[in-house]
C-alpha cells in the first residue's frame, strides 16, 4: 500500500468536491483525507495501490458533483506514512 498525495486544481471549491471526493473513496474502500488549501486548490491524501490510484484518478471527474470541475492533478508518492483509517474530509 502506497500513500499518494494528490493537488487537484480547478473548480474544486465551494462546490461539493470534498463530499464527492470522500463518497467516491468510500465506495471503493480506500482510505485517506480531501482538504481545501488556501491556494483554492485540494489535497488528496490516498492510501493505495498504484493500479486502485490510477483507477480512483481516472474515474474520479465521473462521480463529482455536477459544479465541479477538474483541471489538473499534482501526483507525488510519499514514503513512510503510517496507515490511515477510513476517508475523511478534513477541516
Amino acid at each position: 500500500m502506497k500513500t499518494w498525495k494528490i493537488i487537484v486544481s480547478g473548480r474544486v471549491q465551494g462546490v461539493g468536491f470534498r463530499w464527492s471526493v470522500m463518497n467516491y473513496a468510500q465506495s471503493l474502500g480506500l482510505n485517506g483525507t480531501v482538504k481545501n488549501n488556501p491556494d483554492m486548490t485540494v489535497t488528496i491524501m490516498l492510501q493505495a495501490s498504484k493500479q486502485e490510484a490510477t483507477h480512483f484518478l481516472k474515474e474520479l471527474p465521473d462521480h463529482l458533483s455536477p459544479f465541479a470541475h477538474i483541471e489538473n492533478f499534482d501526483i507525488e508518492m510519499l514514503p513512510e506514512v503510517d496507515k490511515m483509517h477510513g476517508f475523511h474530509v478534513l477541516y
